[in-house]
């Protein structure tokens, strides 16, 4: 749809369009001109949500949008909370109640004696207290007593304002991004506009405070109750660790099993090192005693040689003890002690040399080797075989110590893991609830700061009532109205699928559009002239068709259409007036069903459709004498889809003229009939759309200027008729 069709429908139902409008405008105002005046006050409070100071923005980085949208979020959630616009009703009617007289400031004289007969002194004297919250608990005891009872029936009347849908006027919002936060409020009363709106600020900012200190208290009482249980959680778990590495003399667990390991299997090497060094050390030693006693050395283990190898064998195990155990350490004394040790094993080893050299009487073996040098190997390899042995010795006992060490620490591994698992659980819950203990407790401190709420601009006493509303409301009302009428007409004119003007009829028809007879109104000279211009503009068209056939006969026209009221005989007179206007000869012919309903007169006749169907009947046997004297012959059919129709006529016909209304849907039965008498006549169909709308008619007829339109006037037709008028 273009704009310039919009526009036409606007102008063809602005009265629709206006009227309505009008019509609910005067509605609106008639139904609220009883309506009582509206006053309305606010008050500005600050919170500091965006840009106060928050502790948490100390600790951790914030999006600071996202915070202040969620802080006025719950703010507007406990204004708009029915349970605090209850209390605040238990609150004004304590506030009421507690008047002695009437108060100007509090309420207006006609609330107040309203509540008078409302509340009997009875039950005022019973609700009343020492102070207002002691009255507001007495109201809010007596409220809940029961479902029925005088107290609830007050706080739920419409009359006096206490219950929780009569403070549904209480709005709040947030001004712009700031920190600012309004709360409004309409009543019909200024003084009790003003006095609950104060009450209605000040119970707020006790409900704010008392939630969110409520909250941060029990979440740090959580945590605190969370933390002292884990924190004996993990006592429990460390004194079972504890106790088992006592038991079991275990001081790291894994530290231990690895070096029990690299021992043991260290020791294991060196015992079968030294096991190799010991064989090989007492072969020699036995290959010495072989040679000596062969040599005639006699008495090698006399009893004071015994007594010194045993005493070496003593010195040379605590040099190996010392050198083992001490191994890579530093102390003086053990250092000191060492030294003297192998300084008495040297001495020791002389002696064994001298006591045996005092029972040797030769010098030279028989191969020729002094003895003397054999004796010295054999008392040096005695004291290595006796430092082995001692070494070995010490080695074995420390490597079955070890692995006595190591048999005992295996089987205690799973044990020893899942305490230790045990404990490092529960030093991680710990932890985590002390952590959460810590923020609970910032949190706290932050949610005290940022509940700080102060009001800046205190509510004010309404001067003059509120007009805004009930102009608001006939306007929106109004406009409302005006866009569901002008959309209804909108899709009514989409969803119309009638011919409506030229354009869309010729694609739905396929058929050449010859004219259009536009819907007229005699009191509308603009549509009255509309309707003269496409009348002559048939004729025209008509005079046009009719120079194209070159015969002397006349040029019949057969003026059809599918149904009965689309306009034929209209058109019929139409193009016959005009005809003759301009000079020419015009026979109209008529079905008979028309007589009576049509002035008999020279230029029309009257005929009987079945002639044309039981006869091969022509026009001119219908036309009588005069036909050849008549230029033009324009034959009206009956309705195609209704009446019985000289079907014999249609080959004698020149041109077609197929009226249809514009308001009408062009159906299949229409479309199949025009086509079956396409087949039987050489005439050209053309359509004349009749009943348009004035606006669609001028796709087809041309509209003249004022000046030009007066000119025509002026200009006398042929024949001494009236003037023409102009197309």
């Amino acid at each position: 749809m273009k704009l310039k069709d919009i526009f036409k429908i606007i102008s063809r139902n602005l009265f629709l369009l206006v009227a309505v409008t009008s019509v609910t405008a005067a509605s609106i105002f008639f139904f609220t001109k009883d309506q009582d005046d509206e006053y309305t006050t606010n008050t500005t409070i600050y919170t500091g949500i965006a840009s106060g100071y928050n502790l948490s923005d100390v600790t951790k980085s914030t999006t600071q949008y996202k915070v202040a949208k969620d802080g006025f979020a719950n703010l507007i959630s406990i204004i708009d909370s029915r349970d605090i616009r209850t209390e605040l009703g238990f609150r004004l009617l304590a506030t009421h109640l507690m008047l002695k007289k009437h108060d100007p400031n509090i309420l207006s004289e006609a609330s107040y004696q309203k509540l008078q007969e409302f509340v009997p002194a009875t039950l005022k004297r019973q609700l009343v207290g020492s102070t207002l919250q002691e009255t507001a608990k007495n109201i809010a005891v007596a409220y809940h007593a029961s479902d029925a009872n005088p107290v609830r029936d007050i706080i739920n009347s419409g009359e006096l304002g206490y219950s929780a849908d009569a403070f549904s006027t209480i709005e709040a919002k947030r001004l712009g991004d700031s920190d600012l936060l309004q709360i409004a409020y309409y009543s019909g009363d200024p003084a009790q506009c003003k006095n609950t709106l104060e009450l209605f600020t000040q119970l707020f900012l006790e409900k704010h405070k008392t939630l969110f200190t409520a909250q941060s208290e029990s979440v740090v009482d959580y945590f605190t109750k969370a933390t002292d249980s884990a924190l004996v959680k993990l006592r429990n778990a460390e004194d079972k660790l504890l106790a088992f590495q006592q038991a079991n003399n275990i001081i790291d667990y894994n530290t231990q099993v690895g070096s029990t390991t690299t021992e043991k299997n260290t020791l294991m090497g060196k015992s079968n090192d030294m096991e190799i060094e010991y064989a090989g050390a007492l072969s020699t030693l036995r290959s010495l005693e072989q040679s000596l006693k062969d040599r005639g050395v006699p008495n090698l283990y006399s009893q004071e040689v015994l007594q010194l190898k045993n005493r070496l064998s003593g010195i040379t195990t605590e040099i190996a003890e010392l050198e083992l155990l001490n191994k890579g350490k530093t102390n003086t004394a053990q250092s000191n002690r060492l030294a003297s040790l192998r300084q008495e094993a040297d001495n020791l080893s002389k002696k064994m040399l001298g006591s045996v050299d005092k029972h040797y009487a030769n010098t030279h073996t028989v191969q020729g080797l002094p003895v003397t040098n054999m004796l010295t190997d054999w008392v040096r390899t005695t004291f290595l075989l006796e430092e082995l042995k001692s070494k070995r010795s010490l080695i074995n006992k420390q490597r079955a110590a070890y692995a006595q060490e190591y048999e005992k620490l295996m089987p205690l591994g799973a044990e020893n893991r899942k305490l230790t698992r045990d404990v490092t659980m529960a030093e991680q819950e710990y932890l985590a609830k002390l952590e959460g203990l810590n923020q609970s407790k910032l949190n706290q401190q932050n949610i005290e700061l940022a509940s700080q709420l102060k009001v800046i601009d205190p509510p004010f006493l309404p001067g003059s009532p509120t007009k805004i509303t009930r102009i608001l409301l006939i306007i929106f009302g109004s406009l409302g109205v005006f866009l569901l009428t002008f959309g209804a007409l909108i899709a009514h004119a989409l969803l119309d699928e009638s011919l409506r003007k030229p354009s869309v009829a010729a694609k739905k028809l396929q058929y050449p559009i010859f004219g259009v007879l536009p819907a007229t109104d005699s009191s509308n000279s603009k549509l009255l002239q509309l309707a003269q211009n496409a009348e002559d503009q048939l004729a025209r068209q008509l005079i046009l068709k009719m120079k194209q056939k070159d015969t002397a006969y006349p040029f019949v026209v057969g003026v059809m259409s599918s149904m009965s009221g689309e306009g034929k005989t209209v058109l019929c007179n139409t193009l016959a007036n005009n005809l003759i206007s301009m000079g020419i000869e015009v026979q109209v012919l008529y079905p008979k069903s028309h007589k009576g309903q049509i002035p008999a007169d020279a230029n029309c006749g009257f005929y009987a459709p079945l002639e044309g169907v039981l006869t091969d009947a022509s026009v001119s046997d219908l036309a009588g004498e005069n036909f050849l004297n008549n230029t033009v012959v324009i034959v009206e059919f009956p309705a195609l889809l209704e009446d019985t129709y000289p079907v014999s006529l249609f080959k004698h016909l020149d041109l077609v003229l197929l009226t249809v209304k514009a308001n009408r849907v062009w159906k299949q039965a229409d479309k199949t009939m025009f086509e079956s008498i396409q087949k039987v006549t050489n005439a050209p169909i053309e359509t004349v759309l009749s009943s348009v709308q004035p606006d669609d008619a001028k796709e087809m007829v041309v509209v003249k200027p004022k000046s030009v339109l007066q000119e025509q006037k002026a200009l006398q037709s042929p024949k001494s008729l009236p003037a023409l008028e102009t197309v």
